[in-house]
């Protein structure tokens, strides 16, 4: 497994030529001190205009429980 520091720019042009463009966004609530986890499969461009996911969902959880969350959703909605 290799880890890469990316910047903007290069996120467009890594996902160019994907089949299943999605993304997986882990921000926490300052409010309440939960994280929100923000999971999209399957973005891809609409009629020209348009970026749509095939799916998207939320998740909020305690700092413990993303582990689980996110193998949870990956598990249960991306990869089946």
């Amino acid at each position: 497994m290799e880890i890469q520091n990316m910047k903007l720019t290069g996120l467009v042009s890594t996902m160019k030529g994907l089949k299943n463009k999605g993304l997986i966004q882990i921000s926490e609530d300052k409010k309440t001190g939960e994280f929100v986890i923000i999971v999209g499969k399957g973005i891809k461009r609409e009629w020209g205009i348009f970026n749509l996911p095939q799916g998207l969902w939320r998740i909020r959880c305690n700092k413990d429980e993303v582990r689980e969350a996110v193998d949870k959703i990956l598990m249960e909605k991306i990869l089946t």
